[in-house]
């Protein structure tokens, strides 16, 4: 249990190390929520503070979290293999599954960087006063949420892993995503078939759960978006695991998986 703690550990702090080293990361992180911010504010500026904590502050920091997420997915385990090192990860003596999520913690921790980076802006900047909340309830919420986004992080990074298309797929998703989960707007207004999309995306559950913390009720209510988010996470976790079985499967019998 110490060695798997220690790989989860280490994979996280190297991949963070390695992902704040590359320029287009470093946008990701501190110039682009700065922009989301910025348009969000302009936009809920007028509205109560809570309104403008659930979409300016929480949208544009879950953008920041979201980018940081998908880029990183695609873009490190395409890495891996164009330098040979995803079959030596695949067979190490740890599990592929602890090194690939110690990676996705390593870029959520910095996904939440810019989210408190997109608050602090707003706070300092354009003066937004801070709705009352429940520390305590804020903070557990959020554990919960940061677990669900790896979650779902994880099953995009395996899918990614059976394609040499991941960069492409990578660019196609980030922006359906921002719509589809609601982060700058509720996903009420959007056409009946296309929020049923909305309900399957973990994204969505998640900031409606931390949106539900400031007391003021959005689309569900606290209980139901926790619940939603804790259906859908486990739902994921066990498509996780037949797809990480499979690819499991398929890469020992091809040996092909850096040359896909």
């Amino acid at each position: 249990m110490n060695s798997i703690k220690h790989a989860f550990f280490h994979s996280a702090k190297v991949q963070m190390l390695l992902s704040i080293a590359r320029p287009m990361f470093q946008f990701i992180i501190w110039v682009m929520p700065l922009f989301t911010a910025t348009i969000t504010y302009f936009i809920y500026g007028g509205q109560s503070p809570e309104r403008v904590f659930q979409y300016a502050v929480l949208g544009s920091g879950f953008m920041g979290l979201w980018s940081s997420i998908v880029f990183s997915s695609a873009s490190d385990l395409t890495r891996e293999r164009y330098y040979g090192t995803l079959e030596s990860i695949f067979i190490s003596p740890t599990s592929f599954s602890v090194i690939l999520m110690g990676k996705i913690f390593g870029n959520t921790l910095w996904g939440i960087v810019s989210m408190v980076m997109a608050f602090l802006y707003l706070k300092l900047l354009f003066g937004i006063q801070i709705p009352k909340l429940s520390a305590p309830l804020f903070i557990g919420t959020l554990i919960i949420v940061i677990f669900a986004v790896c979650v779902f992080a994880f099953l995009l990074a395996l899918l990614f892993t059976l394609t040499k298309y991941a960069n492409t797929i990578m660019n196609v998703i980030e922006y359906p995503i921002f719509l589809l989960c609601g982060f700058v707007f509720p996903i009420s207004i959007l056409p009946n078939w296309l929020s049923w999309f909305s309900y399957i995306l973990p994204p969505t559950w998640a900031i409606e759960a931390l949106r539900n913390v400031t007391g003021v009720i959005t689309i569900f209510t606290y209980q139901e978006a926790l619940f939603g988010l804790s259906f859908i996470t486990l739902l994921y976790i066990l498509i996780s695991v037949v797809i990480y079985n499979f690819v499991d499967k398929k890469a020992r019998q091809s040996g092909q998986l850096g040359v896909l």
